[in-house]
């Protein structure tokens, strides 16, 4: 779990956590001197946020429908020990 965490879940997330942090600040600084906070979607960074999640589904999509062994592809040989020696898993 936690190595899923770390390689996939907080790569997402923190990019994002910093960014809202940072409009966060932003808005607070502006509020006190009284100029206008940033909008969130005028800003760069949410549209690179918004292309990078949409290109990051695509490709997933992409491998769920042509990655992968299919279903019927055979039946599963778990690992044995044969001789001595451990042989390990496969599709026959």
């Amino acid at each position: 779990m936690s190595r899923m965490f770390i390689q996939i879940i907080l790569p997402l997330v923190a990019p994002l956590a910093v960014y809202f942090l940072w409009l966060w600040y932003a808005g607070k600084r502006a509020e006190t001197s009284g100029d206008e906070p940033p909008a969130f979607t005028r800003g760069a960074a949410f549209w690179a946020i918004l292309i990078g999640f949409s290109l990051m589904i695509a490709s997933l999509a992409y491998l769920a429908v042509t990655g992968g062994v299919s279903p019927d592809a055979g039946t599963y040989q778990p690992p044995r020990l044969e001789d001595g020696k451990v042989i390990g898993p496969s599709y026959e």
